[in-house]
């Protein structure tokens, strides 16, 4: 059964940020997660009914668009998820007027590479030891025909 996707709002800040948390090294609080979705172009998703299975969050502005982060729960990794919320996010992005989405991804994450890259996202500049001063970041983009 696919999980239903509804969009995100602060409201939804303590929860997300107890997801990236259980996912990443570095994780962003309630506070900074509140203040990103009360931004003016923020957008995001959130998958799952009852139980919550993954995120995207985003922002969109003067023709472009940003992938802020996104995550997949560990339980429902390799199911399509992370893809869907994905593509959920390039579509509200075309709608919002984006000519261009960009997203920054760590080096040695090849999920992650190979998710953005079946996207159509191609690498467009690299930042070195950006993630805890030691792997450095890929940054991608993808144009909008």
């Amino acid at each position: 059964m696919t999980s239903p996707l509804a969009p995100l709002s602060p409201a939804h800040a303590e929860l997300i940020a107890g997801m990236h948390h259980i996912c990443f090294k570095e994780p962003w609080g309630a506070k900074a997660m509140a203040e990103l979705l009360a931004m003016p172009g923020a957008y995001g998703f959130l998958a799952g009914d009852e139980k919550p299975e993954g995120f995207v969050l985003c922002r969109a502005a003067a023709g472009e668009a940003e992938v802020l982060t996104i995550l997949v729960l560990p339980p429902y990794r390799r199911t399509g998820l992370g893809s869907r919320l994905l593509q959920a996010a390039l579509d509200a992005a075309r709608q919002a007027g984006a000519e261009t989405m960009f997203l920054e991804v760590a080096a040695d994450n090849g999920n992650g590479k190979a998710l953005y890259a079946a996207h159509g996202f191609t690498q467009v500049g690299l930042r070195p030891r950006y993630y805890h001063g030691e792997i450095d970041a890929l940054v991608m983009s993808k144009s909008f025909p």
